[in-house]
């Protein structure tokens, strides 16, 4: 595609397979495909772009990936000087863009930029909500905080199989990873050490598990800071007023759902987190089985612990545990996510009428 005037004073639909070196660009006008051209993927690019299609309504559709937000910042930016025209930026989500059965040994970036002009002809998605620069740079912070978890736990998991590897028992005394729990263990390896190499490793394990607990301690007390003043202060406090919901979890979920406005029922945001049912209905027969996984991970999980703290400290949420778990063991997992999503639900309503439902039974 050349540098001509595409269209002018039309609705266009563009559709755009990013990558960090390029932008794939499919522009459709009405039912007719005109064209794909490829973009440097800067800001100066897309103002060039815009001058090709004057006085338009764009409605510009990406799949969201590891290059975050920036094509929608950018246009956000340009729709201030783009005379005479509209720019509508959609974020698919990639699970719940279709792909045609039989192109799929067929798959380039033009395929697939045409292919979220489809998506977002059928409707077949919900556009993902973007939220502010404050709350993305608050969600940075909760989700560093997740990932050095994941870190610290990788490393004990180190520690421990080091041990295992080397016959070294742990401790019969105490809970572990306690600091008597850390030091007896180190008498252990001590005494299975025969050159000095094996007693140093581990201190230089502990040394980092320390350190790395130090760390979640800090990223904790400016993440409670920031539930308390910052950009999503105002809906963790309200999150806090829940059972099973702490000053840390309200943060976490009020950072990971950039507007609960953006849902139109309880049921739908439930679905977002993915604490759903999936089913297979046809003519009379209907089967429900295990929950989607769809939508935000880090949601599902932080609704499941929460719920796991209402447990222990309401009994009427502990009696429907019991009830949907029937005394049977292989229930229990069923039984918690019921509960995760009744949480979700109640946190719906908490954050949009300040009321969570009382019946939790429903």
């Amino acid at each position: 595609m050349n540098k001509r005037i595409v269209a002018q004073n039309r609705t266009v639909l563009v559709g755009v397979d990013v990558h960090t070196k390029s932008h794939v660009v499919t522009i459709k006008v009405g039912s007719e495909i005109m064209g794909t051209c490829t973009l440097s993927p800067n800001r100066d690019a897309w103002r060039s772009f815009l001058k090709r299609v004057p006085g338009c309504e764009l409605h510009v559709v990406y799949e969201s990936g590891p290059n975050g937000y920036n094509l929608h910042d950018w246009l956000m930016e340009l729709r201030q000087e783009y005379e005479g025209g509209a720019i509508y930026v959609y974020i698919a989500p990639p699970a719940l863009v279709p792909k045609a059965p039989g192109k799929k040994r067929v798959k380039t970036d033009k395929r697939d930029s045409a292919a979220l002009i489809q998506a977002l002809e059928m409707k077949s998605f919900r556009p993902v909500v973007v939220p502010d620069r404050a709350l993305r740079e608050a969600r940075e912070l909760v989700r560093t905080r997740e990932q050095m978890m994941r870190t610290r736990t990788s490393l004990k998991n180190k520690i421990h199989g080091m041990a295992k590897f080397h016959g070294i028992e742990y401790p019969d005394q105490g809970a572990r990873w306690t600091l008597k729990w850390i030091e007896q263990l180190a008498v252990n390896v001590k005494e299975a050490d025969t050159t000095g190499s094996l007693n140093y490793a581990f201190k230089m394990k502990i040394k980092m598990l320390k350190e790395m607990t130090e760390v979640i301690e800090r990223l904790d007390k400016r993440i409670k800071r920031l539930s308390e003043k910052g950009s999503c202060g105002a809906t963790a406090r309200k999150l806090t007023k829940l059972p099973g919901i702490g000053t840390l979890s309200a943060a976490i979920i009020a950072t990971e759902v950039a507007d609960f406005a953006a849902f139109d029922k309880s049921s739908s945001f439930a679905s977002y987190v993915g604490l759903v049912p999936g089913e297979s209905s046809s003519g009379e027969s209907t089967h429900r089985g295990h929950i989607t996984r769809a939508g935000n991970r880090r949601l599902r999980w932080i609704f499941t612990e929460c719920a796991w703290s209402w447990l222990r400290n309401d009994p009427e949420a502990r009696r429907i545990y019991n009830r949907i778990r029937a005394g049977k063991t292989e229930r229990t997992r069923i039984a918690i996510v019921a509960m995760a999503r009744r949480l979700a639900v109640k946190a719906y309503h908490q954050v949009m009428n300040e009321h969570p439902e009382h019946n939790i039974a429903a």
